[in-house]
């Protein structure tokens, strides 16, 4: 009997020793994109994305975050005409394009409601990577890290939740990449798979080449992002 249980539990150690912390998880990507160090220094950043899908909803998007500063620009480029998404402390506002595409463009401008303004906030109060500090911004980790396949990778699954959004990362076990994200938001499942990534002038990777897909439009969509983080808010208007 006492050898059975030695063999029971000589078993089962080794699972213990190879399950991995969230902590450990994500300090491994930390690592493995340049470094905490550098990443907690990023507070203001731009991404410039395309989103192609073949599809007239094609689109860019232009997004501008000042996290220290509460402010959010988001500029969505779409058949020609820009809209713009503005936050700026307890103020939001939408400016929508009139008159003809021929024509320089005149905006009016329509107040944001309350919900409206709060899901731009938590773009802001999330970051650059919502996972990085993840209690200091109101999520909870979701059980424990667990083993998931991601297009035949083997991926540590992290999931953290918070009021109105649950978070789920899949990160690479052999270089501690992230490679997949997804977010459920408003009853919609958003899934963004990165497939490259490349160094940024302030010495991080960050990526560069996704898939994006969500169950509302069901749209395989290409996505390419440019990374801004060097004077991200040059030209950006934060002004009503």
């Amino acid at each position: 009997m006492k050898k059975i249980s030695t063999f029971i539990l000589m078993a089962i150690l080794p699972l213990f020793a190879e399950a991995q912390t969230a902590a450990e998880v994500i300090n491994k990507f930390l690592a493995a994109v340049g470094g905490e160090d550098k990443i907690s220094s990023i507070n203001t950043f731009q991404y410039k994305r395309a989103y192609k899908a073949n599809a007239a909803t094609d689109f860019n998007e232009e997004v501008t975050i000042a996290s220290d500063e509460n402010k959010f620009s988001r500029k969505k480029s779409i058949l020609d005409r820009d809209f713009y998404y503005v936050l700026n402390g307890n103020a939001g506002w939408l400016k929508i394009p009139m008159g003809s595409r021929d024509k320089a463009p005149s905006y009016t401008t329509k107040d944001l409601n309350d919900k409206e303004k709060g899901d731009l906030m938590l773009e802001v109060k999330d970051g650059l990577m919502p996972f990085y500090n993840f209690e200091d911004k109101g999520y909870k980790l979701v059980g424990s890290v667990v083993d998931a396949t991601v297009e035949g990778a083997n991926t540590s699954k992290l999931t953290l939740e918070k009021t109105g959004i649950k978070r789920e990362y899949f990160f690479d076990k052999s270089n501690g990449m992230l490679v997949r994200e997804v977010w459920i938001i408003n009853g919609v499942t958003h899934t963004l798979d990165h497939k490259k990534y490349a160094d940024t002038k302030l010495g991080v990777k960050l990526p560069v080449e996704s898939t994006y897909i969500n169950t509302k439009d069901k749209k395989a969509t290409a996505v390419s992002t440019e990374w801004v983080l060097e004077n991200p808010t040059q030209g950006v208007s934060f002004i009503k």
